[in-house]
């Protein structure tokens, strides 16, 4: 308020002076803002277009491991059938056991659980252990053992 009444005491001239003298400030000041806000625009897009690359990379991440989930599942199960009408069911069994959900689990949900790999671990160890005992000893067959 000071201000303005130390400027009504001087004659319109001065004022007219000053103003001139105060404009091409002001178009500094505002060209210095816009300038400000161009480069804080330009900023906050490249920072949405590097978000949206990583959220396209880890979409892209996300199928490739679900297929590769899928197809490895599937070669499993496909497996297990081919090695079960073979006369090997303990074969077959570890095939299409938990290794199944423990290979799914780790490719599609991208996680593993301790106590997860520790029952398929079991459920092989069990397994191998059933097919020992249920396969004929041949320590002392020959060369020609298999041979049909």
């Amino acid at each position: 308020m000071e201000i303005a009444r130390a400027w009504a005491s001087l004659p319109a001239e001065h004022l007219e002076i000053a103003l001139k003298a105060l404009e091409p400030q002001l178009e500094r000041d505002q060209e210095y803002r816009m300038q400000l806000l161009k480069s804080e625009c330009e900023l906050a897009l490249k920072s949405m277009e590097a978000e949206e690359g990583r959220a396209k990379r880890a979409h892209t991440l996300y199928l490739v491991g679900l297929i590769a989930g899928f197809v490895i599942s599937v070669g499993m199960l496909i497996g297990a059938v081919i090695v079960g009408s073979n006369d090997q069911p303990w074969l077959a069994a570890m095939l299409s056991g938990p290794s199944v959900l423990a290979l799914a689990t780790v490719f599609v949900l991208r996680r593993t659980d301790a106590a997860q790999a520790r029952a398929l671990a079991r459920s092989h160890r069990l397994a191998l252990n059933a097919a020992a005992l249920a396969s004929p000893s041949t320590s002392n067959a020959g060369p020609n053992a298999g041979a049909i």
